[in-house]
């Protein structure tokens, strides 16, 4: 991908990463306004405080360990929700859980010290992860459950993070990019 080493990372994220129409619906520009609709409205939040990121928006992956993996039939598409106001609910909700912690199912517990040591660093927290925890939790899964009942989006799992500002998301994305480019220029000292 030689557009990481020929223009700003800062473009690429504002260009191709977060905006526009996603690469899994440009055959189907529609259900993609009925992806976020339906997430605006059940978690009452703007439509513009949604996108879609991943595979799914440019067509591959770009977790640096699948990097380059392209979208399929299989792939699932991973939303993103930016709302100050629920995430700061969500980690307060965390930072309040007292001697309730040891009473959380262990994978609870596991994703509680995984957003303390790593999500709420990067500025995103995985409600679907901390029943029981966020306050959240049960409206994110009917929110996400819920779009099952749509038919041009029961054929595909939904995930989503959410972001405290579309700050954090590009400092995150960001440090992706630069992950990438980094294992690439390995690859490539490796390889002479």
């Amino acid at each position: 991908m030689a557009m990481l080493d020929e223009r700003s990372h800062v473009e690429i994220v504002e260009e191709h990463l977060v905006h526009g129409i996603p690469s899994a619906f440009q055959k189907n520009a529609e259900a993609y306004s009925l992806l976020l609709k339906t997430l605006s409205d059940e978690l009452h939040l703007n439509v513009e405080s949604i996108t879609m990121v991943g595979s799914g928006r440019i067509g591959f992956s770009l977790s640096p360990d699948k990097f380059g993996t392209p979208f399929s039939s299989e792939s699932d598409l991973d939303m993103l929700i930016v709302s100050e106001d629920l995430f700061d609910k969500a980690w307060f909700d965390m930072l309040k859980l007292g001697r309730k912690y040891s009473g959380l199912e262990i994978r609870v517990r596991n994703w509680v010290k995984a957003h303390r040591e790593n999500n709420i660093y990067w500025g995103f927290i995985q409600p679907d992860k901390l029943p029981g925890v966020a306050e959240i939790a049960a409206d994110w899964f009917r929110a996400f459950h819920g779009l099952s009942r749509h038919r041009e989006l029961a054929r595909r799992e939904i995930s989503g993070r959410l972001y405290r500002t579309w700050g954090h998301v590009q400092v995150h994305q960001l440090h992706t990019l630069r992950e990438i480019q980094q294992a690439r220029a390995s690859e490539q000292k490796e390889s002479r």
